[in-house]
């Protein structure tokens, strides 16, 4: 008689002893692996697959207050392992080696069942991250980054996944920051829609908020949902693990590492206790439930009544009835607070008085530093009046052009001329000088005597035509995409057609044309490839759409971001290449593709990475001995063909 379940939590089987020895356990199993269901397939890894994963979204989306055990379980599963490595080393930005020299190269399915153990054992331990400073524009002052391992950058996504599951379901709609389905353009979207009668403005941000993060209170909060020992030991080592900077070694008893996998979701964790404030506070402030109606408003129709008869008094008077707004604007009883938050930066509108918003300013401060141990930035924090001056939020210019009187203009809809009243609303703009000043200093303009030139790129010189036009129509689409929404989009045209003339420039000393014009004439004025299957990016039009997408990234990592042209496939589960052998594969990495073209004389690409960089592939499965032998170049010409053959039909 086989031994039964002793309990069942919400329908998951479980047991309340070890496993003793290869005694059964359960349904006539043997005791399992996380305490769920197990896999069934091993080739097609995504979150619905790992059903642990799954059931655990399931069960924090119907109860945002459940209390979660046994999430060791789930984050050594190998299954979400693997899923936490696929979606790590898609990433172009994990390329980036941390403080030693472990690479995704010859890892195999014994790998990650070795992370698996550990961590189940409680044995895994984070290794110091590297740390670097990176220039921000136009500041002297430069923004840290950590850089982890690749091994911590598997462990670290695997701890996303369940923390993200856990904790996604309980945020609040005003945290808009590294969020699925929520970004800048939701953050704005809120703002426009929701700061039509707003007076005054609380532009804020957390100084240094990353670094100030205190370890114990995060901790606590962890502990409210999270009652897994083992899971949270984890995350403690994690955040005490420390850094090594210009060699030197450093502790890490306050703040979480900025540039990690897990930092963003355990900042919005932090900051959820704001987020929370802030939705009391907004509802302490209401007052009325709707605005009254202006006096002047209720005023004109009386005098109407008193001119009845008077036809020139009355159209006198309905003129000016047109032009006034019905709701007392300057009402004092009439009280809103509404708060937009992205990571670190804040935004808060209120309907009422400037010493009322003093007040909240300082009520979010006080509570900052009451808390959680942080404070606002003296610089980041001002106090605005919206209708009188912008507010500048995420790379956009918003303002509110708010009147005594609604404007009356003439409109022409479907042939019929009429005057349409409109109220004034929040306005969205673009920076367009913000913008040409940063796409100078990454080198697609000089300035000269206040003037943007525009010029060649030299990094993009070495490149294909066809390259050099992806490369430019990236950063045309992603500036176009990002500010979809503004209300001066028709002024961007500046911006793209100057970045057509330097692309122009650019192929022009590729080809050693000397002068654009020459280019224009032997490619035509969309600067088509010799292929003919690509051309430069230039719209018709750019009217005004109001047009708000999901998870578009901001100009700067547009205009920032070095061109690499690569697919990354997924190639863990196939055999060598070379032998087809099925034991002990590895997977066999180079970190970037590069042109094929020698980059100086005598110096060249080796054979793996320029067979590889033929058809665009990063990784190629290869067995134990194989890979081993690529590594010491010591391939028969028979294997090395072989190699060239196979490596295309990974594709």
């Amino acid at each position: 008689m086989k031994q039964r379940p002793k309990y069942s939590i919400d329908g998951i089987l479980g047991t309340v002893g070890h496993s003793k020895g290869r005694k059964p356990y359960g349904g006539g199993d043997s005791v399992r692996e996380s305490g769920f269901r197990r896999f069934s397939s091993t080739s097609n890894i995504s979150v619905k697959s790992c059903v642990g994963l799954e059931e655990l979204m399931n069960l924090n989306k119907k109860n945002p207050n459940y209390i979660n055990d046994k999430l060791i379980h789930i984050v050594s599963d190998t299954k979400v392992l693997i899923l936490a490595y696929e979606i790590v080393k898609s990433k172009s930005g994990n390329t980036t080696l941390g403080i030693d020299s472990f690479t995704l190269d010859d890892k195999d399915l014994k790998w990650f069942n070795t992370i698996s153990e550990k961590l189940k054992a409680g044995k895994f331990k984070f290794k110091p991250a590297r740390r670097v400073y990176i220039p921000k524009l136009g500041k002297e002052i430069k923004r840290s980054l950590t850089i982890s391992s690749y091994r911590d950058k598997v462990v670290q996504q695997a701890i996303f996944l369940i923390l993200n599951a856990i904790y996604e379901f309980s945020f609040l709609e005003s945290s808009h920051g590294s969020r699925p389905n929520l970004g800048t353009h939701t953050a704005l979207q809120s703002i426009k829609y929701k700061f039509d009668n707003v007076k005054w403005c609380i532009e804020s941000g957390i100084e240094n908020n990353f670094l100030n993060i205190d370890h114990k209170i995060l901790l606590n909060l962890l502990s409210k949902r999270i009652v897994c020992s083992k899971f949270l030991a984890l995350i403690k080592n994690y955040l005490k693990v420390g850094y090594v900077e210009d060699g030197k070694f450093f502790t890490s008893n306050k703040g979480i590492f900025q540039g990690t996998v897990i930092s963003p979701i355990l900042n919005n964790i932090y900051l959820h206790q704001l987020d929370l404030f802030m939705l009391e506070l907004s509802e302490a402030f209401a007052e009325d439930e709707s605005r009254i109606k202006s006096p002047i408003f209720r005023r004109i129709p009386c005098h109407m009544e008193k001119a009845a008869g008077d036809i020139p008094t009355l159209k006198k008077l309905r003129r000016k009835l047109g032009k006034v707004n019905s709701k007392d604007s300057l009402g004092l009883n009439f009280k809103r607070l509404y708060y937009i938050r992205h990571d670190d930066g804040f935004i808060v509108g209120v309907i009422g008085s400037f010493k009322e918003t003093v007040g909240i300013r300082n009520k979010i401060d006080g509570f900052l530093k009451s808390a959680l141990k942080l404070t606002l930035s003296s610089e980041k924090t001002i106090i605005t009046h919206f209708s009188k001056k912008p507010i500048f939020f995420l790379g956009t210019f918003i303002k509110r052009n708010w009147q005594e009187e609604k404007k009356v203009v003439t409109m022409k809809r479907t042939g019929v001329t009429r005057k349409v009243r409109v109220a004034s609303r929040t306005v969205l703009i673009a920076p367009i000088k913000s913008i040409f000043e940063k796409a100078a200093v990454n080198g697609f303009f000089k300035k000269l005597n206040g003037k943007f030139i525009p010029t060649k790129v030299g990094k993009c010189i070495n490149l294909d035509h066809t390259d050099i036009l992806r490369y430019y129509n990236s950063v045309i689409h992603g500036v176009l995409n990002y500010y979809s929404f503004v209300n001066n989009r028709k002024s961007l045209v500046s911006f793209v057609h100057g970045l057509k003339f330097s692309c122009a420039r650019t192929l022009a000393l590729k080809y050693k044309l000397r002068h654009a014009s020459k280019i224009f004439k032997k490619f035509g004025s969309k600067l088509k490839s010799p292929c003919g299957k690509v051309e430069l990016f230039v719209p018709t039009t750019l009217k005004y759409i109001k047009q708000f997408n999901i998870n578009t990234p901001l100009p700067d990592d547009v205009l920032f971001n070095n061109w690499n042209n690569k697919l990354i496939k997924n190639n863990l589960f196939k055999a060598c290449i070379i032998c087809g052998s099925s034991d002990h594969i590895q997977m066999h990495h180079v970190r970037k593709i590069r042109n094929l073209k020698m980059k100086a004389i005598g110096k060249c690409m080796d054979f793996s990475t320029m067979q590889m960089a033929a058809v665009n592939c990063k990784q190629v499965p290869l067995c134990a001995v194989h890979h081993k032998f690529l590594h010491k170049n010591i391939l028969t010409i028979a294997e090395r063909k072989l190699f060239t053959d196979n490596v295309s039909l990974l594709k």
